[in-house]
């Protein structure tokens, strides 16, 4: 199986799952709040496959250099925090800060459910 579909399983279709919600709660209830979750778990989704990524490579890796991306993480960040600069009307910083947030949730629940295993 392919890295891609390893996290596929693992992350992405939860993340597509919150997204699909957030996108139709947000359209029926035009929430700037919804939709800076929208943008939030956007970038989060993007961030945790470059956390997956990072560790998959390091785990694979002989070197003793290890990388967690966390430069690329932060841009991603600062990226949808941008959408908030430009359209304050239209996105709630407080929305995209919690989206931003579940990459990190979606780690601890992984971990929790394979520490169960």
């Amino acid at each position: 199986m392919s890295e891609f579909q390893v996290f596929f399983r693992r992350y992405l279709q939860y993340f597509i799952y919150l997204i699909l919600i957030f996108v139709i709660i947000g359209v029926f209830t035009k929430s700037s709040f919804v939709l800076g979750l929208v943008i939030g778990t956007i970038a989060s989704a993007i961030s945790t496959f470059v956390w997956y990524h990072y560790l998959s490579r390091a785990v694979n890796s002989e070197g003793l250099y290890v990388s967690s991306g966390m430069g690329i993480r932060f841009l991603i960040a600062v990226m949808a925090c941008l959408f908030w600069v430009r359209y304050p009307d239209i996105f709630d910083l407080l929305g995209i800060a919690l989206g931003l947030m579940l990459t990190y949730v979606m780690i601890i629940v992984h971990g929790v459910n394979s520490l169960k295993k």
